[in-house]
């Protein structure tokens, strides 16, 4: 298995954070001379659970909660969830191993001391010696910091993947070839097309090169470069394949990631068209008042597809990963094959 350097970082991080909570009890307990025999003391036997139980409130918190809930903003279960992990530290280890000394074990019998008083005015005790209320807020936070940390390195990676594999995609020498000879057919025949096209090859190969680097770009451009690129696709297609394009609603003065939706587009275009029968294309993009975008793609595809699906469903793959990174619970992306025809269905919240 592959890890990346940062993997490898976070992994080490984690595996020595597990080591030393699990040594604190041992480190810091008064019997630690008795040997074996420290595993019978009440007090350390507590304290063990409650730094076992500080570990796994670390790591719930790394690999399931933060990513899940914090970072997906679902803040009701991420409080909720974090409460319930402080009680279980608080008051499980006293559940299971009651306050009591073996007569043979342990420290000599003291005279009997009055319970230390506890604050009713804070929750749960926080500022009892076995409240581990301040372990429990250092153990949350850490594991906090290094899983935001780490998703801040992943956004950024994936970033950078999205930038250079859409560059790559959309200024290709297939892609040129194509287009360009589609230009010189249209000069040969002195169409009053060709400047036209030209003018559109610019504008969506400067528009890669120009806002691909940006975190957000005007909703506007990405349908003009949209357009741009249905338009010059059209070109070297035969009259015989179907392409519908529709593009409805208020697209201005909104935001929307760059180069997001390109991938569905042109999946339709380079697995749809076949000559072996009737080939359509459909694209229906609009936007709703409540600023909710809808695509909806529809192709038959062609033997190209069925011996390429690997790499057609490889390409969905990461668009759906940077849907997941750029709109937690704001996109819905559905992808269905049925009779002979692709669809695939994206609802994004751009509020």
């Amino acid at each position: 298995m592959n890890f990346s350097p940062f993997k490898n970082r976070y992994l080490l991080i984690n595996l020595l954070i597990g080591i030393g909570l699990v040594s604190i009890p041992f480190l810091t307990s008064p019997d630690l001379g008795s040997g074996l025999e420290l595993l019978k003391v009440k007090p350390f036997q507590r304290s063990l659970l409650s730094y076992v139980l500080l570990l796994l409130v670390f790591y719930g918190n790394y690999y399931f909660i933060v990513p899940e809930f914090y970072i997906k903003k679902r803040w009701f279960w991420f409080l909720g969830l974090s409460l319930l992990g402080y009680l279980l530290v608080f008051n499980l280890p006293q559940i299971l191993i009651p306050e009591h000394f073996p007569n043979n074990m342990g420290r000599p019998k003291m005279p009997a001391m009055p319970p230390e008083p506890r604050n009713r005015l804070l929750p749960f005790g926080i500022f009892s010696r076995d409240s581990y209320f301040f372990h429990y807020i250092v153990v949350f936070l850490l594991s906090l910091f290094l899983r935001l940390e780490e998703h801040l390195h992943s956004v950024q990676n994936e970033k950078l993947a999205t930038e250079v594999s859409y560059l790559k995609a959309q200024i290709n020498p297939h892609f040129l070839f194509n287009t360009l000879n589609s230009l010189y057919a249209l000069t040969l025949t002195k169409s009053d097309e060709a400047p036209k096209a030209v003018i559109k090859l610019s504008n969506l190969m400067r528009y890669v090169v120009t806002e691909s680097d940006q975190k957000m770009v005007d909703l506007k451009k990405e349908i003009a470069y949209i357009e741009n690129f249905i338009a010059l696709q059209k070109l070297r297609l035969s009259e015989d394949i179907k392409v519908t394009a529709n593009f409805s609603g208020d697209f201005s003065n909104k935001k929307i990631a760059p180069l997001l939706l390109i991938n569905f587009i042109e999946n339709a275009f380079k697995y749809g068209p076949s000559a072996e029968n009737n080939s359509e294309i459909l694209i229906d993009l609009s936007i709703n008042e409540e600023n909710s975008l809808f695509l909806r793609v529809e192709n038959t595809f062609s033997k190209k597809y069925q011996d390429e699906q690997t790499s057609t469903m490889q390409g969905l793959k990461n668009t759906k990963r940077r849907l997941n990174i750029l709109y937690p619970n704001a996109h819905k992306l559905t992808t269905t094959v049925a009779s002979g025809r692709f669809k695939v269905a994206l609802q994004l919240n751009l509020s």
